[in-house]
């Protein structure tokens, strides 16, 4: 057996994509990627410049002199704030969705399907918004250890979302049907078996009603936890299919979501530090209009909600860089336990390489883009089970890339302009 050191997985693993891509798949991923980096760039210039907009003109004091009880207040200015952003969000959706998407043959939604999912999308976001910053301004309002008992309201909120999402929040834009192929649900459970995990089956979502993207993952704390496949990705060959189960499989065996939980809770309190010491800067909520009223500080009066958005914004852009972090050494965790659990670091490549293609993911992210990635580069992923395998002296044979995709189309308009 080799004596190759296996790659720390804190780290990310020397490569280069060139050596698992043709020029052709790199060309065409970088093809369909570069109109949505300026998108996302121009969303969030635009989605910011709104807010400073609230800010800059006072609409947030506006709309409260204008409403009584600070309840009806928070609720109007929170709705101003979505319906504001709402606009440009549809469009550009609408342009990544029913133009784009569709040139480049990955996208199966329609008008219909999209406007459905923006409504839901829209309610369930104003909802979820307001069942958390009703208790937090109610704090703010009542004590001056707001901070500290509004972050055990956000810990407990988060928790409590990690145990709905899979059986109230998911299924409110996907169906979830158990995976009915008995020879893949045989596989599940002999891998859940090498794992020592309990297991009853995986979901199947209906994802094909919106998208040829492959996708699997697990969600859900405790009892609602559980492994969920695209329906689209059971186009792939069983062993496939099989090491992406594996590889959630292993974010299981290890505890990654329940792992997560105390990060997230540091992060968290140290956003409510940093609001704590703002709350007293007389000259940032006189610059929004904000006042104190009476005994209650600047900072719980409902009118300065766009202000609070921004900070908010700012802060967990800042913690997110932290998050992703971990979250890509947690991918390459769990891709070493699909490795150790199957010993099959060939068709592991083989399904990152099918996968990355065909959903036209970033196959040569820039460094900027790479420190907010979740997931590492999917060359960086075939690189660590090249390595892995040649510490267990299971070698990969390498051979040149063939394209798996035909040519990209030769031109993709902008996104529109407002």
């Amino acid at each position: 057996m080799s004596t190759t050191a296996v790659p720390s997985a804190w780290f990310p693993v020397a490569n280069d994509p060139a050596d698992w891509f043709t020029t052709g798949e790199l060309e065409r991923a970088r093809s369909y990627q570069r109109p949505l980096t300026k998108l996302r760039l121009f969303r969030t210039g635009v989605n910011l410049a709104i807010v400073l907009a609230f800010i800059g003109f006072e609409v947030g004091p506006r709309i409260a002199d204008s409403v009584d009880g600070w309840i009806l207040q928070l609720v109007a200015i929170l709705l101003a704030l979505e319906v504001a952003v709402l606009p440009i969000n549809i469009a550009l959706d609408a342009w990544v969705d029913l133009k784009h998407d569709r040139e480049w043959e990955i996208s199966t939604q329609t008008g219909k399907g999209l406007a459905i999912d923006t409504v839901k999308s829209f309610f369930l976001g104003f909802v979820v918004n307001l069942v958390l910053l009703i208790p937090l301004y109610a704090l703010i309002r009542s004590t001056d250890l707001w901070w500290l008992w509004g972050w055990l309201v956000v810990v407990a909120f988060s928790v409590g979302l990690g145990f709905l999402y899979p059986v109230v929040i998911a299924p409110i834009f996907n169906t979830f049907d158990p995976l009915e192929d008995d020879d893949l649900n045989g596989r599940i459970q002999h891998i859940a078996g090498l794992a020592g995990v309990n297991i009853s089956g995986a979901f199947v979502a209906d994802e094909s009603k919106r998208s040829r993207r492959d996708n699997a993952y697990v969600a859900g704390l405790g009892p609602s936890r559980r492994v969920v496949l695209y329906d689209t990705i059971l186009e792939h060959p069983p062993e496939v299919v099989e090491q992406v189960v594996a590889h959630e499989v292993g974010h299981w065996r290890l505890k990654h979501l329940s792992r997560q939980l105390p990060m997230m809770f540091v992060l968290t309190f140290l956003v409510f530090l940093a609001l704590n010491a703002v709350a007293g800067w007389d000259g940032l909520w006189g610059w929004a209009g904000v006042d104190a009223v009476g005994d209650v500080p600047a900072i719980g009066n409902p009118a300065g909600l766009p202000l609070l958005a921004l900070l908010v914004q700012v802060a967990f852009s800042v913690v997110g860089v932290v998050t992703a972090f971990v979250s890509r050494a947690f991918e390459r965790q769990a891709d070493l336990q699909a490795l150790e659990l199957l010993e099959a670091p060939a068709t592991m490549i083989d399904m990152q390489r099918r996968l990355h293609v065909k959903n036209l993911a970033d196959l040569d992210p820039g460094f900027v883009k790479q420190l907010r990635l979740t997931h590492p580069p999917a060359a960086e992923r075939m690189s660590l089970a090249q390595h892995w395998a040649e510490a267990h002296g299971l070698p990969v044979e390498r051979h040149e890339p063939v394209d798996l995709v035909a040519e990209p189309p030769t031109s993709t308009e902008a996104p529109p302009s407002t």
